[in-house]
């Protein structure tokens, strides 16, 4: 018999209908503890996080319950974000990342293929559970075409924005005071490929100083450098993501849209059990 809280959870999953998100592989993987060092910023093209090997860290996502009218979410779920590889894939250089939740019971992951470079998705693999046992399904992706990554109707929260992000500043008029803080946005087409068919929706991506809404988000860290809030809408301004990053974190340390909160944690909670390993050949 199933614990109240995993049943609410499992039939949380049921509920989104997850018909078609990522595969399974690999070996168990090894856990540790600490949030990976990421490398310095590139101050001339902005701020893009680099990861080693190895590296590993935990997101916790909460999800709005979509069949209860209202504001009512779902106990939270903890994902363990590791680092299996570096790959070429596409003639790129890419971080292999594997994630997995901490909770056996959910059988559901992710595999991402991300430049070395900028981030860029390369390729997605979801992993999900169906009557017919766990499956997966890859994402059609252009490897020209740099763009943000949304989890969409998957329950893993490896939502990214464009990178590198950059927070320009702009002298005063006097060209004797001090430099101000301005927003940098920019357009970008996001395509989506379905049954051999693409689909093109403009999106606007803004990078600025965090307001004082999102300050208690960095009393947890004790990181250095610059910090950038990313909204990324439609092009109607409708939000649809909020993102904080920070130089030193390995990943944002919060993110929110209208269906999940999920916030970085710091140090990463007690060990996690053993994944299902990924399929050969991820």
């Amino acid at each position: 018999m199933l614990h109240p809280s995993r049943r609410i959870i499992f039939s949380f999953i049921c509920c989104l209908g997850l018909l078609g998100m990522v595969a399974i592989g690999g070996p168990a993987l090894a856990q540790d503890q600490s949030l990976p060092a990421v490398g310095p910023e590139d101050t001339r093209g902005g701020f893009t996080p680099t990861w080693k090997v190895g590296d590993s860290w935990i997101l916790e996502a909460s999800y709005r319950d979509l069949r209860s009218p209202g504001e009512v979410w779902l106990p939270p779920i903890r994902w363990m974000f590791k680092v299996r590889a570096l790959k070429n894939y596409q003639r790129q250089k890419c971080y292999v990342i594997h994630i997995f939740p901490r909770n056996r019971l959910l059988k559901v992951q992710a595999i991402l293929y991300l430049s070395t470079i900028d981030l860029r998705p390369l390729r997605v693999i979801d992993i999900f559970p169906t009557k017919e046992g766990v499956k997966h399904q890859e994402r059609v992706i252009d490897p020209f075409h740099p763009q943000p990554l949304f989890a969409e109707a998957s329950l893993v929260p490896y939502d990214l924005p464009l990178f590198p992000l950059v927070r320009p500043s702009v002298q005063q008029a006097d060209g004797f005071g001090a430099y101000r803080q301005a927003a940098r946005s920019r357009k970008i087409d996001k395509i989506t490929t379905v049954g051999g068919l693409r689909f093109k929706k403009s999106l606007n991506q803004e990078e600025k100083k965090p307001t004082k809404q999102y300050a208690d988000v960095f009393g947890a860290y004790r990181l250095a450098g610059e910090s950038f809030q990313v909204e990324l809408g439609d092009e109607q301004g409708k939000e649809t993501l909020v993102q904080i990053w920070q130089e030193g974190a390995p990943w944002a340390l919060s993110s929110e849209s209208p269906s999940r909160k999920v916030r970085l944690l710091q140090p990463a909670a007690a060990p996690a059990p053993a994944p299902i390993a990924p399929m050969e050949g991820y």
